[in-house]
């Protein structure tokens, strides 16, 4: 289990973050097998199956903001995932992002239909199938960086994801 309690306040989760450091002056969009990806040398990190322009477009989104760190909740087949810069969320904009701004102060984790899921009010952001856990750890996460807004790259069915101030 990733999601630990301060002793006495089981409202205030302990965050264990799994990231993984890349550099994004040398990250670049290569094809492997008909497939384009985001890789960092020999490290592959985004797959955009045939979609050669959204993987451009997410390099350049990656470059702009200086992102340098991929995180995961529930390793394999996370359920949620993030990017940060230096150890803090991405801030400022980016001409032409698609992002659906939220307040971080009105989200909740809630079962609906028997999953798991983030939600705004109404709005249902992300789910998690039967993880309670991940969807607590997701949360504390979102918490804890301040993020405002989930934005992403090719939609329907959006090849990259991300979330930023």
């Amino acid at each position: 289990m990733r999601v630990g309690y301060v002793s006495g306040t089981p409202s205030l989760p302990v965050v264990r973050e799994d990231c993984v450091g890349f550099n994004p002056n040398t990250a670049e969009v290569k094809q492997f097998g008909g497939r384009w990806k985001i890789v960092d040398g020999n490290h592959a990190m985004f797959d955009f199956e045939n979609a050669e322009n959204e993987a451009r477009m997410a390099l350049r989104i990656i470059k702009h903001y200086r992102m340098n760190q991929s995180c995961f909740v529930g390793r394999p087949d996370p359920s949620f995932s993030y990017l940060l810069v230096g150890g803090q969320a991405p801030a400022g904009n980016f001409a032409g992002e698609d992002c659906i701004q939220f307040n971080p102060n009105t989200i909740e984790v809630k079962q609906i239909g028997g999953r798991w899921k983030i939600v705004d009010g109404n709005h249902w952001m992300f789910d998690f199938e039967n993880k309670e856990d991940e969807a607590r750890l997701a949360f504390a996460i979102i918490k804890k960086y301040g993020f405002t807004r989930s934005c992403f790259v090719g939609r329907p069915n959006p090849s990259f994801q991300y979330l930023r101030k």
